[in-house]
């Protein structure tokens, strides 16, 4: 009878975690901006060093409902209050913008804020934290501006394939380097172009870098500091793959080029660097491991020890510190009828904001072609009559004193006719 009953409850924990209020804010969210969703997140998907982004949002979404409150928590000092007000400020704005100029990336980062702020208004239900820690890997799926991502991709394929060109000079091996191409003296030129992305992309390897930290439950801090570490990652693993290839095709004439011994030899980078991630975090963790400071052993706390572990340290509270937390709280339940319509009135008008996206071109709807341009047709030359015998030095002599005239007003056309003459 028991096995019966803890069989028949597993399902309905599934389904109560898909039922949380959190889980239907993010789904009314997602709603409200399908269309910048699909529009945005298709074009993504065709560079590949974002093609994370699925497990981004899986892995987030995932953590935020095993770890969510059952109610929103709207308490919080001034700062935090402005920088709500501020976030929403930005996220309407960008929203309007965006649809206005049919630029589902600008919609997209509106999308991104209020994502942010839900998770900044629910909060762990053991440890009564807020779970805006949860933003940074869907954050990283916000395309940078100008370029700048597809810029850091050429740096670090040009770096990559000047120190493996090191790297070959030391083992002897002879080779020609031009730009992002290394031709050894045998074999097929080797092209460092797919060496930083798709799989084993720096994009991927910073989101590695980020699951580690929110699975963790690290600060937002300690995680950027432990992503910033996956540059270094990426490239030694990017030379690495280099290096095996000119290696293999040298000395070995063995072709790691193309097919799948070409994948397997990107898939076991990027599995080196998984390790190499978790032993940064635990040095990491030495060098910025929280300071205890015990204020009954000293007259006056330290400040700076304050600071430190304020931002590399998530600070254990007592229970007594978790109920006075939690009696200063603003959940939904403490709310007023005109609180709750007011805040009701605020989400239903920042989803609206979303709304001409389904109606506008650049989401849904393609937008506009313009019809090809017809060419002109050729205008046919003008018969030219000829000039009469006797006619013949009087036209010439207009003709150079024309030149006398065209000399005396452009020097440039003066340099060019002499030059042409």
């Amino acid at each position: 009878m028991s096995n019966v009953t803890s069989h028949n409850q597993e399902p309905a924990g599934f389904a109560e975690l898909l039922r949380s209020p959190l889980m239907l804010a993010f789904g009314a969210l997602s709603l409200a901006f399908a269309p910048v969703l699909y529009a945005y997140l298709t074009q993504l998907w065709t560079r590949e060093y974002y093609q994370f982004f699925p497990v981004a949002f899986a892995s987030t979404l995932f953590l935020a409902s095993l770890r969510t409150s059952q109610e929103p928590d709207f308490s919080g000092n001034m700062l935090r209050q402005s920088v709500r007000v501020s976030a929403i400020l930005i996220a309407v704005a960008s929203t309007i913008f965006g649809c206005l100029r049919s630029s589902p990336w600008l919609c997209y980062i509106g999308y991104s804020v209020l994502f942010t702020l839900l998770l900044d208004l629910w909060k762990e239900q053991d440890t009564r934290r807020r779970l805006l820690y949860l933003a940074l890997p869907i954050l990283m799926t916000v395309r940078p501006p100008l370029n700048l991502d597809e810029r850091a991709v050429q740096r670090l394929q040009l770096i990559t394939s000047r120190i493996a060109s090191d790297f070959l000079n030391v083992m002897k091996i002879d080779h020609i380097r031009e730009g992002n191409i290394i031709q050894p003296m045998t074999g097929v030129p080797l092209m460092v172009a797919e060496a930083c992305s798709g799989v084993q992309s720096l994009f991927t390897v910073m989101f590695i870098a980020a699951a580690i930290g929110v699975y963790r439950q690290y600060s937002i801090v300690r995680t950027a500091l432990l992503m910033s570490t996956a540059i270094f990652w990426a490239l030694l693993m990017n030379v690495g793959r280099v290096l095996a290839i000119a290696v293999s095709q040298v000395r070995f004439n063995v072709d790691l080029t193309t097919g799948w011994k070409h994948d397997a030899v990107g898939y076991v980078a990027m599995g080196l660097a998984i390790p190499f991630l978790l032993s940064t975090d635990r040095f990491i963790q030495f060098i910025f491991g929280g300071i205890p400071d015990d204020p009954r052993r000293y007259d006056r706390i330290n400040v700076f020890v304050l600071a430190w572990n304020w931002l590399f340290v998530v600070p254990e509270e007592s229970p007594e510190a978790k109920k006075v937390a939690s009696s200063k709280e603003a959940t939904w339940s403490a709310l007023t009828n005109g609180q709750r319509g007011m805040a009701i009135v605020v989400a239903a008008a920042v989803l609206l904001t979303a709304a001409p996206a389904w109606v506008l071109p650049g989401f849904f709807r393609s937008l506009p072609v313009p019809p090809p341009a017809i060419p002109a047709a050729p205008t046919p030359p003008e018969a030219v009559e000829a000039p009469a015998v006797g006619a013949a030095s009087d036209n010439a002599a207009d003709d150079q004193s024309e030149h006398r005239i065209t000399v005396e007003l452009s020097p440039d056309a003066a340099t060019t006719l002499w030059v042409t003459v």
